[in-house]
């Protein structure tokens, strides 16, 4: 009798929270009675079993779209609040994060027909499909932008990998810069093909030694270029993404 007394003592100490039953547990109501206390990093461990009261229970209920061999988003957890990074980091590392209940799907739509979008998720991350699957399936690839969501031409620029070429260059001494599409070293020989080369360079730049130099990030700058684009007076929009064609580096 002691023992299933003490079992269900020990159980009642360190339960986590259920969040399909949205049952709570008095221990968390005492960790967390400053409710901003959910969002600081020294919490995080007591976060983890307490998700119901901090209302984070979608938080950590997804997988960052890329393993950690291609972004290692355990090695950058501590920018996840970074003023600097933390829109980078929310769309790059949601799980890490604990920016889950932030869905993807609220920031851009599918192009695509959501159902065959993610029949064809193992593609986002391939060299032969990144721009067709960015562009039809951005919100499955989870490539859309926080700041997306004005007209078609401004979320297709939008919803291309902007971050990057900040990312490499503040964290060039590190690992950062990688590789973001999973058969990069299968296709070295297309890094200096002119007709793969802008891709290659975007999408493998690890392996191509394209971390850092000028280039253009999407592939529909010279499109834009027609349009106006290079005229327009953000420097910043412009080096971002079209900073070859440009003529800004």
């Amino acid at each position: 009798m002691l023992i299933i007394y003490c079992i269900i003592l020990i159980h009642s100490v360190y339960a986590k929270e259920d969040c399909d039953r949205s049952t709570r547990e008095e221990r968390c109501r005492e960790i967390f009675k400053q409710i901003e206390d959910c969002s600081q990093e020294s919490y995080k461990t007591q976060l983890m079993d307490c998700l119901v009261t901090c209302g984070k229970c979608g938080a950590f209920s997804c997988n960052n779209p890329q393993p950690d061999t291609m972004l290692n988003c355990t090695a950058l957890a501590p920018q996840c609040e970074s003023t600097l990074w933390r829109n980078f980091m929310k769309d790059k590392c949601p799980a890490t994060c604990g920016k889950c209940d932030l869905k993807n799907a609220n920031l851009c739509k599918d192009a695509s027909n959501s159902v065959i979008c993610s029949n064809m998720q193992q593609f986002c991350n391939s060299v032969d499909y990144y721009d067709q699957m960015t562009y039809a399936c951005a919100s499955t690839c989870n490539r859309c932008s926080a700041a997306a969501g004005g007209d078609k031409q401004t979320s297709e620029l939008l919803s291309n990998i902007a971050p990057i070429r900040k990312l490499i260059h503040c964290f060039a001494a590190t690992t950062v810069c990688t590789d973001f599409a999973r058969d990069c070293a299968s296709r070295t020989a297309l890094c200096n093909n002119p007709q793969y080369e802008g891709l290659m360079h975007r999408v493998c730049a690890k392996t191509c030694n394209k971390c850092d130099g000028c280039y253009d990030y999407s592939s529909r700058c010279q499109t834009w270029a027609s349009h106006g684009f290079c005229k327009n007076k953000d420097q910043n929009m412009k080096m971002k993404y079209c900073a070859k064609t440009c003529m800004l580096c």
